[in-house]
């Protein structure tokens, strides 16, 4: 094990915080990667090479000496049953043989803090890439395989693909340096899940079990609780990585579709009706469907119309509940129907025109969601 020059300038700079002595820390060849004296960085230590080669500690003194050693404590520091390092300390033998257990003991723990960290950074970016390739359109097998076999990740059990989008005014996105630390602390949580994540939102590939619903509920219940409003998308499971792909626009045509309804926090793309056709439209019909239906109406004009259609629609075309809604009489709910008749040559009341409009302003609202649609206001 080889300690990075970094990890061992911070280590020595912990240490001397600590200790009012010359602090060095020894690669496991016996030189000095780092020391409160920089002058003696990469000089060669004959008896941090010793501590290193026997696992036990070797003093200094006027009775032992070493080459390249001055006078003082060289301690090995084992990791998992292996020398990572040896951190030693300058001075006399009887004023710092007690800081032996203290010095390798700090540093254990500050090597173990590294690897710790190091492998969670590792495994991030594996599963970041197996995601890639398992959502991408060209997938490599044997790629996918490796990292999966890194990750003991089951190729072969049932998937679904689970996408989120955090919205950017989150009460705590916006005071954190750093938003991805929010979610991560709860996504890597998420049992029989692989997880990519950015500032925006995350991208999960879960292992489809019969509790794996609920786990993606208490996951959205625990970033909500840490103020995140996120909302997820999901796929159909599958056991097919050839599908994941597929299976991974399922998820973005159902997050865009929770995203421009709000109903509900998480949609299945196996409850969406219009949502499987709309995100699906050509953009162009789109304009041509909803321009054919409204005309040269402004946009104020079109929101009037829409609110008095949603009141009707609601309360199942029952004009006095509908008024009673709107806070208006009856009679002046019949003139408001009279009006999108009179403007768009379609009848609310009338069953075929009825579904004519819903799709036309349905269209109009998604259009405008993607900015897509804006039509200017009468001169």
């Amino acid at each position: 094990m080889e300690i990075d020059q970094h990890i061992a300038e911070t280590i020595v700079s912990n240490i001397k915080d600590v200790l009012r002595h010359e602090i060095n820390l020894f690669d496991t060849h016996g030189v000095i990667i780092a020391s409160t004296n920089r002058s003696r960085i990469g000089h060669h230590h004959a008896a941090a090479l010793l501590a290193a080669q026997t696992q036990r500690t070797v003093y200094v003194d006027d009775d032992h000496r070493y080459e390249g050693a001055r006078n003082g404590i060289n301690t090995p520091v084992i990791i998992e049953g292996e020398v990572a390092a040896v951190i030693g300390v300058t001075g006399e033998r009887d004023a710092v043989e007690s800081f032996g257990n203290i010095i390798r003991r700090m540093t254990e723990i500050f090597l173990r803090e590294n690897i710790e960290q190091t492998a969670r950074y590792n495994r991030r970016i594996s599963e970041t890439n197996l995601i890639n390739q398992l959502i991408g359109e060209h997938q490599d097998t044997e790629l996918i395989r490796y990292l999966a076999s890194v990750l003991d990740w089951d190729v072969h059990a049932p998937h679904y693909v689970a996408v989120g989008h955090m919205a950017p005014c989150s009460p705590s996105l916006a005071s954190t340096p750093d938003p991805v630390i929010l979610p991560v602390r709860h996504l890597q949580r998420l049992p029989g899940s692989i997880f990519t994540a950015n500032a925006n939102g995350c991208c999960l590939v879960v292992e489809s079990t019969p509790d794996s619903t609920a786990a993606l509920r208490d996951l959205h219940e625990a970033l909500s609780t840490d103020g995140v409003a996120i909302g997820f998308g999901v796929s159909e499971p599958t056991a097919d990585l050839r599908l994941i792909p597929d299976r991974y626009r399922q998820a973005r045509m159902a997050l865009d579709w929770q995203q421009f309804t709000r109903m509900v926090q998480i949609v299945h793309v196996s409850d969406l009706d219009f949502g499987l056709l709309v995100p699906s439209m050509d953009h162009a019909y789109m304009v041509q469907f909803v321009d054919h239906v409204f005309g040269e109406i402004d946009d104020a004009r079109i929101r009037a119309h829409q609110r008095t259609f949603d009141a009707y629609t609601r309360f199942n075309g029952s004009i006095t509940h509908a008024a009673e809604a709107l806070h208006i009489h009856k009679n002046t709910m019949q003139n408001h129907l009279n009006g999108i008749a009179d403007d768009t040559g379609y009848n609310p009341r009338t069953l075929q025109d009825y579904s004519v409009l819903d799709t036309a302003f349905r269209l109009y609202d998604y259009l405008r969601f993607t900015h897509a649609y804006d039509k200017a206001p009468e001169a």
